[in-house]
């Protein structure tokens, strides 16, 4: 949650750093516009990197996988969260571009504020309703056994038939 709020201020001051200045009649130093827009993308990329790898785990551990229904809608999840993504940046690369181009910068960067404010306030209003799933061991511990497992079994041949693969149920 942390990295949502990173990013909602990140944009927030985008917006600020884009309205503000054009706004007032006052000279603005241009180092401190400088410093407000670079702050607020510093800011919004580090929300961002934080909440990229968490949302679809977090999205996928809502689901039962010993459950087929809840598996089916798993992937469901999946195919919508990854069109939803990809709609976003469709978006941000043609109309947003279009709106800051003919409509000003600050229209520009305030869409994508508004909407992350309303996905933020989305998320928080629901938190009562998410699976929250408890973490199991130590992810380091984890992530060294898949090295040591990978590295032993560097030489063993792949059986053809996929069936004879060892899969959790």
């Amino acid at each position: 949650m942390v990295y949502g709020s990173l990013w909602l201020q990140g944009m927030l001051l985008l917006t600020l750093s884009a309205i503000v200045p054009g706004s007032i009649r006052v000279v603005v130093n241009s180092h401190s516009q400088d410093a407000l827009s670079s702050l607020g993308l510093f800011l919004t990329a580090l929300g961002l990197g934080g909440i990229w790898p968490c949302v679809p785990t977090f999205g996928a551990d809502q689901f039962d996988d010993t459950d087929a229904l809840e598996k089916e809608q798993k992937k469901l999840y999946y195919n919508w969260y990854y069109f939803a993504v990809n709609g976003g940046f469709f978006f941000a690369s043609t109309v947003l571009v279009w709106v800051q181009d003919n409509h000003g910068w600050g229209l520009g960067f305030g869409i994508p504020t508004v909407v992350s404010a309303v996905g933020i306030a989305g998320f928080l209003a629901c938190m009562k309703l998410y699976r929250y799933q408890k973490p199991g061991g130590s992810a380091l511990t984890r992530t060294c056994q898949v090295v040591v497992a990978a590295t032993r079994k560097v030489n063993v041949d792949v059986p053809t038939d996929s069936s004879l693969l060892y899969e959790m149920p």
